[in-house]
């Protein structure tokens, strides 16, 4: 059987995580990869689950459908997925973009990392209001860059972007310890 990818996402409380693979755990199927945290105040989960050849989807779905119910979680949702890439890209280098908070940040730096075949390998937002302040955005990625590509060519890609969307950019190579 194909993998599985199980997602969640509801009012963060004590108990998600462990009720949820509980259901898992019953039906034998095995946790392979996850991602879990709070995005706007609200838990949210993915999962990438491989469950057995006999396992019974739909009684799966009913199941993590009940105790979604039981935790008022808005949304559990169960779907086949495709196999993973054979050989994935391991991270080179950490970005981290700061700005005062406006639509287009994401799509503008994911954009020219695209242009320059930069794979994200794990992103994250975060949005930091402090009162009378203008709300700062915060983002954080893990790339892989092409080989070719060296710190000052990722450095240099995301200058324009940064000008344009008034950003602060910080380009750090991952297993590379700072002179401190």
């Amino acid at each position: 059987m194909r993998p599985l990818a199980v997602t969640a996402i509801g009012r963060d409380r004590p108990g998600i995580v462990a009720a949820l693979t509980g259901v898992l755990v019953a039906h034998r199927v095995n946790l392979a990869d996850s991602q879990m945290g709070l995005l706007g105040g609200r838990f949210s989960m993915l999962l990438v689950v491989e469950p057995p050849p006999e396992a019974d989807l739909a009684l799966l779905q009913e199941d993590l459908g009940r105790i979604a119910d039981d935790l008022g979680l808005d949304v559990v949702a169960v779907h086949e997925v495709g196999e993973g890439a054979e050989d994935p890209a391991d991270p080179t280098h950490l970005l981290t973009v700061y700005g005062v908070d406006h639509p287009g940040i994401v799509h503008a730096v994911t954009t020219e990392l695209s242009r320059r075949d930069v794979s994200i390998t794990d992103l994250s937002t975060r949005r930091v209001e402090d009162g009378d302040e203008d709300p700062l955005y915060a983002m954080m990625l893990e790339v892989a860059t092409p080989p070719s590509m060296s710190d000052d060519d990722v450095a240099a890609a995301l200058e324009r972007v940064a000008r344009e969307q008034d950003l602060d950019v910080v380009v750090r190579r991952l297993g590379v310890e700072d002179d401190a």
